[in-house]
């Protein structure tokens, strides 16, 4: 029986679930590599924003503007944060984007009840090129958009509308992205995939927003994406939209 596709909770409950599926044990190695990464990339991000975001900018703020400080800066530090946290986090998804998009195969199998299939060496690569094709366009269509975001975060008055705007495309985006893999895994390409999330739309940004929040939380946002794939994977198989 198919879960009522307007329900919001079917989504938290998708994400939750995700967390479960990756600890199955024939889960668990497609989970071990993209980890590691997440950690290293991570980890370097905190060290590069703890060491140089706030010179940086205390620097660009004009005198002239600095009674604006307490308005500007956090919307401005809260931007930048997002990107680069973004940005690293997509370059850790195109480093570990086989093993997603096998993580993805292996979780509609275990929901099926069918076996994993490993998969032949030559379609491997056929599949990793595909994929890390897509994850650049991805990347082009984010950067797209965040920058002109992070550009009205800086613009008194306007600011105070970008950050609801910011996390409400955050969450779409993180959909979107990991969501990817099991549309990818059945040839279901770019455009359809962005058919698909906004024809459910409230649906897509609950998901995505649980999402985001698990990448807020230390320790838990080393494991958000193989959660959140896992989790995509589920509520989309769920819809019918794997079929």
């Amino acid at each position: 029986m198919r879960t009522d596709l307007n329900s919001l909770s079917h989504s938290i409950a998708c994400f939750i679930a995700g967390a479960h599926l990756i600890s199955q044990p024939k889960l668990r190695r497609f989970v071990i590599i993209p980890l590691i990464v997440n950690f290293a990339l991570f980890g370097l991000a905190s060290w590069l924003l703890w060491h140089y975001l706030s010179t940086t900018v205390n620097s660009m703020l004009p005198d002239w503007l600095s009674w604006l400080a307490w308005l500007v800066l956090p919307v401005f530090l809260l931007s930048i944060l997002t990107i680069v946290y973004y940005c690293f986090t997509l370059l850790a998804n195109i480093i570990a984007a086989p093993f997603y998009g096998q993580l993805s195969k292996g979780v509609e199998a275990h929901l099926r009840g069918q076996p994993y299939i490993e998969p032949a060496s030559g379609s491997v690569f056929r599949e990793v090129l595909q994929m890390l094709n897509l994850e650049r366009r991805k990347f082009s269509y984010y950067l797209l958009r965040a920058i002109p975001l992070l550009l009205l975060s800086i613009i008194p008055g306007v600011n105070a509308i970008s950050l609801p705007v910011w996390l409400l495309f955050s969450a779409w985006f993180l959909t979107f992205e990991y969501g990817g893999y099991s549309f990818e895994n059945h040839q279901i390409m770019f455009n359809e995939q962005k058919r698909i999330l906004n024809k459910s739309r409230l649906n897509s940004l609950t998901f995505g927003g649980v999402s985001l929040l698990a990448t807020m939380v230390p320790v838990i946002n080393l494991f958000a994406p193989a959660i959140s794939v896992a989790g995509a994977t589920k509520m989309f198989y769920e819809r019918g939209e794997l079929d």
